[in-house]
């Protein structure tokens, strides 16, 4: 379009090109071509609309945003695919993915937001990409809507690296550094390439905190007082264990229909059965676990995908916990349900 305005010599097609082009593009003209036969009707008006209203800039129009590098083909056709589709979420996603890539980070944020609302909500995928491009346009981002966005995914999804890592900058832009030590800390056990890694540990030495890890993130009693649980697999349900399966240990709330999990322990591969403890350093929140709680329910669960999750056919079982029940004692748990 800019090339063509660039060479267009008649003043009146120009005019019309004005009032036309934003009609033909605009979400909200679902005929296209009708709306630029209607604006090719009346060139008179439309010259006179754009005499007293237009500031386009004719000697050198703008990028869509100020110092911008000019649209990729990508992102021409992506924006086309985007007008001609609005509900198009995969365009959407894909056209906040080119933005983000040339740094065009308010571009990226509106993609993203216009893909969420066309997919009525967005999965946690699409949610992260936008609180990213947000953080990443406005750190100030952090204080509002990307951080609740980061902390309820971290709430379904204890291990998203990528919400571990702007969680940790979420909680320490509220002063919360218990809370940025900790989520740093399960983003190390989790084993990030060796540059990432260096990151994070200089962010924790900043903290002050040990960064020595296990290469799994939980089962060490480090951050606390830990409660031993004790993990054994029935032999009947031994077939529909998975090659390369992901062993969780989640505890919640006793008596608690689903919700956030209070502390979540990870290991890939285990052997068992298998011996863990659980505590204030797997927690989900400083002093989360035990944290005076008189009770808990925990849920041991091997997870074919590795994702924390439940899917169907994963294998998992279930224990209670009673705080001075057992003395001392491990909470035994035997995986011995199917995930339907």
């Amino acid at each position: 379009m800019a090339a063509f305005l660039a060479v267009a010599v008649l003043m009146a097609l120009v005019a019309v090109l004005v009032v036309a082009i934003p009609l033909v593009r605009t979400a909200q003209a679902r005929a296209p071509v009708a709306a630029l036969l209607a604006a090719l009707a009346i060139p008179a008006a439309a010259l006179v609309l754009y005499a007293l209203v237009s500031n386009y800039p004719w000697a050198a129009p703008p990028p869509a945003v100020a110092g911008a590098a000019p649209d990729t083909p990508e992102i021409i056709e992506l924006k086309q695919r985007t007008t001609a589709q609005p509900a198009d979420v995969d365009a959407w996603s894909r056209l906040g993915d080119a933005y983000l890539a040339r740094e065009r980070f308010r571009e990226a944020k509106e993609a993203y937001r216009q893909a969420i609302v066309a997919s009525n909500g967005g999965d946690d995928a699409l949610r992260l990409a936008f609180a990213e491009a947000s953080i990443l346009e406005d750190p100030g981002a952090l204080r509002g809507e990307a951080g609740t966005i980061i902390d309820d995914v971290l709430s379904r999804d204890p291990f998203n690296a990528r919400a571990l890592w702007y969680g940790g900058m979420a909680a320490l832009g509220r002063g919360d550094s218990d809370t940025a030590r900790q989520r740093w800390r399960q983003l190390l056990d989790l084993g990030p390439p060796p540059q990432v890694r260096q990151i994070i540990e200089q962010q924790l030495a900043g903290l002050g905190a040990a960064t020595a890890g296990t290469g799994e993130a939980g089962g060490a009693p480090a951050g606390g007082p830990g409660i031993p649980v004790h993990i054994t697999l029935d032999p009947a349900l031994a077939g529909r264990v998975k090659p390369g399966a992901v062993l969780f240990l989640i505890a919640r709330e006793a008596g608690g229909a689903g919700g956030p999990p209070l502390a979540a322990v990870r290991r890939a591969q285990p052997q068992l059965p298998l011996d863990l403890q659980i505590g204030d350093a797997d927690s989900m929140m400083p002093g989360g676990l035990p944290g005076g709680r008189k009770a808990l329910q925990f849920i041991a669960r091997l997870s074919a995908s590795g994702d924390v999750k439940a899917a169907s056919g994963d294998v998992y079982g279930e224990a209670s916990w009673q705080a001075g029940g057992g003395a001392g004692q491990p909470v035994q748990i035997v995986i011995n349900q199917l995930v339907p």
